[in-house]
């Protein structure tokens, strides 16, 4: 989905203030469709939001639900969400640079806890992002505080609350091993799991630290920026053992 760019991103002013309009174009239906069915086959346990009103209503509630005491968003007409802009660079670009530390790592995982802890009507219990890598995650370095952002997917609702946020905990450190350097991986992912601080959930989640096959492996390659198999199972059974 985001090859195709299901969506145009813009940043203008809104009342003296920076925002990010994101506008759906009339095509991503389809596209997101297809991309579910992808997910259903591979197991992968998120959809995409193909109803617009129904994304539109997603965006705004989890922004606000997260961030609404500092900044504002809404829906911008009929296929459109505005969110202000939130202060930092995104870890994805911290990865790009080579300036990810450690101290990054455990603002987000301090933000992915906090976010896990409030309560959702939709899940009926605690809430999850479901596409939660580095991109996803500002930093901003005067308050050491990190802050997740764009709410695309979300997590099939009838599935418990330790099974979502094990999967979170996932997406982001599947993200982190198909971009750090070796040296730095195990590292770097204990740094993150230290801090995020649930033994509950971290039990959970080496249970799903197993690379799959099939259409489950594709979807691994695509998080992991389709690192060479052999460099991935050592990473992921480095990590396991670990925990």
């Amino acid at each position: 989905m985001d090859r195709v760019k299901i969506n145009v991103v813009t940043r203008e002013w809104r009342e003296g203030r920076p925002v990010w309009v994101k506008r759906r174009r009339r095509s991503a239906g389809p596209i997101m469709s297809c991309a579910n069915h992808f997910f259903r086959l591979a197991g992968n346990p998120i959809c995409a939001i193909t109803d617009t009103a129904a994304w539109q209503r997603w965006e705004v509630d989890c922004f606000l639900r997260l961030h609404g005491g500092e900044f504002r968003a809404f829906a911008d007409g009929a296929r459109a969400v505005a969110a202000e802009e939130v202060p930092g660079k995104n870890l994805s670009q911290h990865l790009n640079e080579g300036t990810l530390t450690r101290r990054m790592l455990a603002a987000a995982a301090l933000e992915m806890r906090r976010a896990h802890e409030g309560l959702c009507g939709t899940f009926q219990g605690r809430w999850s992002h479901g596409d939660p890598h580095a991109g996803n995650f500002v930093y901003e370095p005067q308050s050491d505080r990190a802050r997740l952002i764009d709410f695309e997917v979300m997590h099939h609702p009838e599935l418990p609350a330790e099974e979502r946020h094990a999967d979170d905990l996932l997406i982001f450190l599947q993200d982190l091993a198909g971009r750090l350097r070796t040296e730095e991986w195990l590292p770097s992912a204990q740094a993150f799991l230290t801090g995020y601080g649930r033994s509950e959930i971290v039990a959970r989640l080496r249970r799903k630290l197993v690379v799959p096959g099939g259409l489950a492996r594709v979807w691994w390659a695509v998080r992991t920026t389709y690192l060479a198999p052999g460099e991935l199972m050592r990473r992921v059974v480095a990590l396991r053992e670990s925990l």
